[in-house]
């Protein structure tokens, strides 16, 4: 997983991008944290990206995410979610934030990669191909906790193994922020259906999947939150970048 100079340096130049969102956040005057946590937090997670190969995600997505766990109310027992969480490298940089905000990070995977699907997948909405298959994009248990253990904060972590039909009925904390990164509608909307209930007002779901077309008919679908989650009318869902959405709970 580590990489050498060369790769740090060629790793550096394709994140300059992300260096005005860094300021952006550095400047953020709602995160309750000093500006010192704020740029040790930073260093933080450029020396992750930095350290490691084949990550999913990038800056801009991961900084989201922590400002909807700061800006998280203290006074309430909201947990923060992420959910598929693949190798534990966005889980590492989350739980840098959940430990800052004394929140409890609750990661929850199969540990197993992708269930057994049949999903029709063709082509994402910028036309490249897309395809799950059993088993994609899995890692042990032992192997993200040691990379939380090594980049991140394992004292804020809890873990929920299994396929989420079978755990997350059993899950009943308050909620206070969500991340989606499932790659199936099967297993995103099992998700929404479970978290949707226990999340606070203002508590916020991303999904990192907002390249696949039938992820986003699922967030776009009226019918989905009024009929089969009583909402009284269906949440706004705001695009962010061409990976990433977000709804807000009324």
């Amino acid at each position: 997983m580590f990489i050498g100079k060369r790769s740090v340096f060629i790793r550096f130049l394709q994140t300059r991008r992300y260096w005005g969102d860094c300021l952006n956040f550095m400047f953020d005057g709602s995160l309750n944290l000093s500006f010192g946590q704020k740029f040790t937090l930073i260093k933080r997670l450029y020396s992750i990206t930095f350290s490691t190969e084949n990550i999913p995600h990038s800056q801009k997505q991961i900084l989201v995410f922590i400002r909807a766990i700061l800006r998280a109310p203290r006074n309430t027992n909201g947990v923060v979610i992420e959910a598929g969480c693949f190798k534990g490298i966005s889980s590492a940089k989350f739980s840098i934030a959940a430990a800052l905000a004394h929140k409890d990070f609750i990661i929850c995977d199969s540990f197993e990669g992708l269930p057994e699907n049949d999903e029709p997948h063709e082509k994402g909405v910028y036309g490249w191909p897309i395809k799950f298959d059993a088993g994609d994009y899995a890692a042990s248990l032992e192997d993200v906790q040691n990379n939380i253990r090594h980049f991140g904060e394992i004292d804020a972590c809890t873990f929920i193994k299994g396929w989420f039909d079978d755990t997350l009925p059993a899950f009943d904390r308050p909620v206070s922020a969500v991340y989606l990164d499932v790659d199936l509608v099967s297993s995103t909307k099992t998700c929404i259906q479970h978290f949707w209930p226990l999340m606070e007002s203002g508590a916020v779901i991303y999904s990192q999947d907002a390249h696949i077309p039938l992820v986003i008919e699922l967030f776009e679908s009226k019918s989905f939150w009024c009929d089969e989650l009583g909402c009284v009318t269906a949440p706004e869902v705001k695009y962010l970048d061409e990976l990433l959405l977000e709804v807000v709970k009324p």
